[in-house]
This record gives C-alpha cells, sequence and structure tokens, in this order.
C-alpha cells in the first residue's frame, strides 16, 4: 500500500501544481469539476482497498486532499479542510486529521 499512497500522492500533487499555474484561465467551477474528478479517479476510486492500511497511507493521502481543497477554494490556509471539504461535498479519508 506504500507503493499506492505514493503514487497517488505524486498524481494530486502534480495535479495541484498545474491548477497553480492556470488560475486565471479557469472559473471558480471548472476548477472544482476538475478537482471533483480527481479525487474520484485517485482518492475515492480504491478507497475500500485502504481498509487496513498504515495511519501514515491515510494521513498523507487526506493532507493532498485537504491542500487539493484549499488550492481549489482559494482559502488561505488557516481556513477549517473540514469546512472545504463540506462546502465541496467531499468526504475525509479520516476524520482524526481533518480536525486539527
Amino acid at each position: 500500500m506504500n507503493n499506492y499512497a505514493n503514487a497517488v500522492c505524486k498524481s494530486v500533487h502534480y495535479h495541484i501544481r498545474a491548477l497553480r499555474h492556470i488560475p486565471s484561465s479557469v472559473s471558480e467551477d471548472m476548477a472544482k469539476m476538475v478537482a471533483c474528478a480527481l479525487v474520484g479517479s485517485r482518492l475515492d476510486y480504491a478507497n475500500s482497498v485502504l481498509f487496513g492500511t498504515t495511519q501514515k497511507n491515510i494521513s498523507r493521502l487526506q493532507s493532498a486532499q485537504n491542500l487539493l481543497a484549499h488550492v481549489v477554494t482559494s482559502s488561505p490556509q488557516s481556513c477549517s479542510p473540514r469546512t472545504l471539504l463540506q462546502q465541496l461535498h467531499w468526504l475525509p479519508l479520516n476524520t482524526a486529521s481533518t480536525s486539527k
């Protein structure tokens, strides 16, 4: 599962960097649509496979999801990830890591 978590985090961070480079070219709705597709295809795709994996892998994936939510909504890092995930209608991977 470590290799899977590494690959997903790498992919998510690649797409986050791409979204940061084109903020004026896409609307907020388009950015949300791209991010939803990314979450659906990368993070939610194998959610059942993550059952029983280490807390380190879950935390890394949750951190990537939180960062994507911040980028898509153009919110400051001080904004609660839980609020952003609710705004985007995304479920957290791990409730403990979103309550920081």
